[in-house]
């Protein structure tokens, strides 16, 4: 199998090359014909170029559409995303790509940059509208605009009403105040910048503070050479998402994390809570969190930021009243909150360290927390659906040393199939085959492989116990061995020196002790 699978790769990586080839000279048809096989299309060839990139630079639009409807990605969140929208051909391209960046398809691949942008441009999105109106020079304009987000992104504005707010702007024309705002909200912008309004967004751009985007501006107005410009833009597009990210770092901490509410045990009362629509952070959520000694804590949120996860998508985009979006009369009385239509989420008891984690994740997808936290980071966002932060989670358990591993590999394991973190599973695996003579006698071993046993569904007796399987494939690679090897041991049988040499003879061991154990659990795979 191993074996059928290199062969497999092998022969896809030739294709490969030939795909790169025909997305270079737009032949859609043998493209088709390519991917349909199941190459990767995300990878890139010897030259750090993907196929979408090429077809992009090349100007194939028909060979694009071809790529996003197959699942090709362009990730403004690294900077290859950057390469595929500047570097585009045309600008027909360049917004095909756009548009497909912005899709909700691909927030999970995108978490980022595509969500800050999807809350500008996404208007089907009820929950996702912003809470401020910008007016420029001309009355008839209005932008719609997050109070909160224009807060993070420009220190400049952060005690600005919104009459001075629409005093700074109001003497701007309209494309001055439109870029203004794509910028802010990480929309790729900088090609379509007319130089005639590069003199007054210069000026905005050093009044409101904005030192990253007047350095382009100021580069970008002297340059005529549209190559270099390109790469220009490249490198400053990928520099505004990660100034956006620290920005919104340092939001969170300053004001959610540090303006929380600790409401402690007893019932409390609403009017403790200040006006959101004057106070900073201008929540229109709060997130209640019941720690394991009943303590209990409202952090200031947003709406437009946890609808990352499915979870507060799913419940506020349906108007899910009767439960955790809007507090029940219930709830109301147990917390004290005279104005039960205040808008509220509660979270499953947890650690208070966890619920930052996630929401630290949710606003700037941050992956460093406390390992400690690790386990209940996975618990927390399998409820409330975040699949790339249970990744991220599993990877911290993972990574951790064996003397840092807090709970046990059988813990992890469960956590694994209770969270359907595959990463969890094929770990525990492996630690189980590297650690299979010390585990011999263990009853939680023998129990795992019960309960893995169990997991077939109508199991027949040549079904493969799935945990089985993965350790006999890690102990190959224990012994760096591969399946071919296995047949030395018929035709060498009686050359013990040199099977020992090769790892055979521990293999065959270790083999043989699980062959034991499944024996004694009667169980035949």
């Amino acid at each position: 199998m191993m074996d059928q699978d290199n062969e497999r790769d092998s022969f896809l990586k030739g294709d490969f090359d030939d795909l790169c080839y025909f997305c270079r000279t737009g032949d859609v048809e043998n493209a088709d014909r390519l991917i349909s096989t199941g190459i990767n299309i995300n990878q890139v060839d010897k030259f750090d170029n993907s196929p979408l990139y090429l077809a992009s630079l090349c100007g194939h639009i028909e060979v694009v559409k071809l790529l996003l409807g197959r699942g090709a990605i362009c990730d403004r969140d690294r900077h290859e995303g950057a390469r595929c929208i500047y570097g585009a051909l045309t600008d027909a391209i360049r917004d095909m790509l756009y548009r497909y960046d912005n899709s909700k398809k691909f927030d999970t691949n995108q978490p980022f940059a595509a969500h800050i942008t999807s809350l500008l441009k996404d208007e089907e999105s009820r929950y996702e509208m912003g809470d401020v109106t910008i007016k420029c020079k001309d009355p008839e304009i209005m932008f719609i605009a997050h109070k909160f987000m224009i807060f993070a992104r420009s220190s400049a504005l952060h005690n600005s009403t919104l009459s001075e707010l629409n005093e700074t702007f109001s003497g701007l024309s309209n494309d001055v105040v439109n870029i203004l705002i794509n910028f802010i909200y990480l929309v790729p912008i900088l090609h379509a910048i007319p130089s005639v309004v590069f003199p007054d967004l210069i000026k905005l751009a050093n009044y409101l503070q904005l030192d990253l985007l007047s350095e382009f501006l100021d580069k970008a107005r002297h340059m005529a050479d549209p190559v270099e410009k390109s790469n220009l833009m490249i490198g400053y597009q990928y520099k505004f998402t990660e100034l956006a990210r620290s920005q919104l770092k340092k939001f969170v901490q300053d004001d959610i994390i540090d303006k929380h509410i600790d409401i402690g045990k007893e019932p409390w009362d609403s009017g403790s809570i200040p006006d959101p629509h004057i106070w900073a952070p201008f929540p229109d959520i709060y997130l209640i969190v019941e720690n394991y000694s009943g303590l209990r804590r409202i952090y200031p949120c947003h709406i437009a930021m946890l609808s990352r996860a499915e979870f507060f998508k799913d419940i506020i985009n349906k108007k899910f009243r009767e439960n955790n979006t809007y507090m029940t009369a219930k709830q109301a009385v147990r917390c004290g909150v005279a104005d039960s239509h205040m808008l509220f989420a509660e979270l499953p008891v947890c650690d208070f360290g966890v619920a930052e984690a996630v929401i630290n994740y949710l606003y700037y997808d941050s992956s460093e927390f406390d390992p400690k936290h690790a386990f209940d980071v996975i618990k927390l966002a399998d409820y409330i659906m975040a699949d790339r932060l249970k990744n991220i989670a599993a990877a911290v358990i993972t990574q951790s040393s064996e003397d840092a591993l807090s709970r046990s590999v059988f813990d992890i394991l469960h956590l694994g199939w209770e969270t359907g973190v595959e990463r969890l599973e094929q770990f525990s695996a492996k630690y189980i085959a590297q650690h299979l003579e010390e585990l011999t006698s263990s009853k939680e071993l023998r129990k795992v492989i019960l309960e893995s046993s169990q997991r077939i569904s109508n199991r027949e007796e040549t079904d493969t116990i799935e945990l089985v399987a993965d350790v006999r494939f890690y102990l190959l690679s224990k012994y760096d061995l591969e399946a071919d090897d296995l047949s030395l041991l018929e035709s060498d049988a009686d050359d013990l020196e040199f099977l020992q040499s090769l790892g055979l003879l521990d293999y065959q061991k270790d083999i043989n002790t699980l062959n034991t154990i499944l024996n004694n659990l009667n169980l035949s795979v």
